[in-house]
């Protein structure tokens, strides 16, 4: 007989999860073909996420039995110009969503994502947007999320190179 799955758990990310979560988030890149890391950028999202969490990022992460990352959802409250459609000017977008190899299809990816969703409803957030790899798409169409009517596209410098 199987033993049942134990609940998952989902916290506030804390400044002691930042290394975790900065590996999980270069292992969702890794599995997106990112092969090049520049040296300095495990230091700059280490300082930007020590300054900016809790203010306009938000990140929640599943954990294991040792309390342990094991997913990470991070968002972003982007605030532009108002609109009729945003009268405050403000969209949330999901940042990151990574999960460990181990620990997929468990159910922890969206139960951090979920958390994030209620995040920025609590901030009154009515439109998230994300951009989501294939494998992602399933969890966050049964989140609610839906095709936009306007294709999104993006201009690079000539000199800047990668694909994000």
């Amino acid at each position: 007989m199987m033993s049942p799955m134990p609940a998952i758990v989902v916290r506030a990310a804390v400044p002691q999860d930042f290394d975790a979560i900065i590996d999980l988030v270069a292992g969702m890149f890794q599995d997106l073909g990112t092969t090049v890391f520049p040296d300095a950028w495990r230091h700059h999202l280490q300082q930007a996420l020590a300054s900016r969490l809790w203010s306009d990022v938000a990140a929640f992460v599943a954990v294991d039995r040792a309390d342990m990352p094991i997913a990470v959802a991070v968002g972003i409250i982007d605030q532009r110009l108002p609109s009729p459609r945003r009268s405050q000017g403000q969209i949330g977008y999901i940042e990151w969503l990574a999960t460990t190899a181990r620990s997929r299809r468990q159910g922890a990816a969206r139960a951090a994502t979920t958390a994030l969703l209620q995040w920025f409803d609590e901030h009154e957030i009515d439109v998230v947007d994300v951009h989501s790899s294939p494998s992602a798409q399933p969890i966050y169409s049964s989140l609610g999320f839906n095709d936009p009517t306007a294709r999104p596209m993006r201009r690079k410098r000539k000199d800047v190179s990668g694909a994000g």
